[in-house]
């Protein structure tokens, strides 16, 4: 009886580099739709991130802004009503940086370096009308002044009568405040200057509106996969009403 015998074969090494080579695109394939996603979601967070920060920007200047001016005139007739009674002018008095009686907004706008804006009302915490710019209730009935800066680390901050500033906002490049004036007081705003013009020609009494804004770092400049990214972002911009002004 003849018996044939076969040897046993395996894969050439020619066959198992191959084998190898495809398995590397395919794994190059997967780790670049991974990495791919993921940059998309990374830069999807911050744009949300930087929209919620312009909100939060935009909305607390405006809350702050729209309380300007305010003080309790209920107060007046109340069980305990105040001698003498309050009114716009000696509620807010001219003191320093306030140079007009019933002004309760002021701001700087330096020629190098980001603008300040300082508001001030009275608390009124009783009715819970008022908070102030660190979201905090104050005493009732006492004057109180917000005061909003831009500091080195590029954070919108806050002070309340004169204390340390906190930081309520990062990324915040550039924030410059424009005031709209009325000389008839008719609340028909005829032009929007900065706080130096408004000093320089003695017009703080005939702020009617402030427009706030703010132009925030870009998240995507300088990041993988986003070329031709800008430095700064679009400038967002609010404009807000007085409902108190000076008299």
């Amino acid at each position: 009886m003849n018996i044939h015998l076969r040897k046993q074969r395996g894969l050439s090494l020619i066959s198992l580099m191959i084998a190898l080579l495809i398995g590397t695109f395919l794994l190059a394939g997967l780790f670049t739709v991974w990495f791919q996603t993921r940059q998309t979601f990374s830069a999807q967070n911050k744009m949300a991130q930087l929209q919620d920060n312009e909100r939060m920007a935009l909305t607390i200047l405006g809350n702050t802004v729209e309380s300007a001016g305010y003080y309790p005139v209920a107060a007046n007739y109340g069980t305990n009503p105040p001698s003498p009674a309050y009114t716009q002018a000696n509620v807010f008095t001219a003191t320093s940086p306030f140079t007009v009686a019933g002004q309760s907004v002021y701001g700087t706008h330096p020629t190098t370096g980001n603008d300040t804006l300082e508001v001030r009302f009275m608390a009124d915490n009783n009715l819970g009308n008022t908070l102030d710019c660190l979201g905090q209730t104050d005493t009732a009935r006492t004057l109180v002044t917000n005061t909003f800066k831009i500091d080195a680390s590029n954070n919108l901050t806050c002070s309340v009568n004169g204390q340390a500033g906190l930081p309520i906002v990062p990324g915040v490049q550039t924030f410059v405040v424009y005031y709209g004036i009325s000389t008839t007081h008719d609340s028909s705003v005829t032009e929007y200057l900065t706080a130096d013009q408004v000093t320089a020609n003695a017009l703080w009494s005939y702020v009617q509106s402030v427009n706030l804004q703010l132009t925030f770092l870009n998240p995507l400049f300088g990041q993988p996969g986003q070329p031709g990214q800008a430095s700064t972002t679009p400038t967002v911009t609010r404009i807000v009403s007085l409902t108190q002004t000076a008299k």
